[in-house]
């Protein structure tokens, strides 16, 4: 999923503040917390490349003190690599080139994708050792790309059994499979995470 990575280049090495360990950590954490596309938060339009916080939050999130982070933070406004409004609520950061860094993220998933497909399909098809049925393996198939983005690496494996009876096995597909082929789908959802 686009939003699940960002893309660095090797180039990154000779960015002018590449060797300095709080400004490279806070960029760095930025464009990981930076909307991959436009969205709302709490009324307040967010564009992609933008994300809302706070000066405390990103100390606690990065591990520099605060006042690492006002350095961090106005050495980066400097360069123009971002822009910040502040409101009395919240401070809205902008990265500026945001596009310039993760332009490629599209063809790279696009690329990911259909690595994955042709791998699941692969794995469709071993999966069924004892049974052939074309109907198995389409609702197989069905299921897998059905919920196969409900499942996060993040998750713990008790998060990910409740979204699978909370799901899966809800599904009116789900249940015109056997007990075996139903454990078969469930090991090959934990298996792409």
């Amino acid at each position: 999923m686009e939003d699940d990575w960002i893309s660095i280049h090797r180039k990154f090495k000779d960015w002018q503040w590449y060797k300095n360990t709080n400004v490279k950590t806070l960029f760095l954490h930025l464009l990981l917390k930076a909307n991959f596309k436009d969205n709302y938060w709490k009324d307040v339009f967010v564009k992609r490349g933008q994300f809302i916080t706070s000066i405390e939050h990103l100390a606690e999130e990065t591990g520099l003190t605060v006042q690492q982070t006002r350095t961090a933070l106005s050495k980066l406004k400097s360069t123009h690599e971002i822009t910040i409004k502040t409101t009395s609520k919240y401070s809205l950061i902008t990265i500026e080139k945001y596009d310039f860094y993760q332009r490629n993220n599209k063809k790279a998933t696009n690329t990911l994708t259909n690595e994955i497909t042709n791998n699941q399909q692969t794995n469709n098809k071993q999966i069924t050792t004892t049974n052939n049925d074309n109907n198995y393996n389409n609702i197989l198939f069905i299921l897998f790309n059905k919920y196969k983005g409900e499942f996060s690496f993040m998750q713990t494996a008790e998060e990910k059994q409740k979204i699978f009876k909370d799901t899966c096995m809800q599904d009116k597909y789900f249940k015109e499979l056997t007990e075996e082929q139903q454990t078969q789908l469930y090991t090959k959802l934990l298996s792409v995470m």
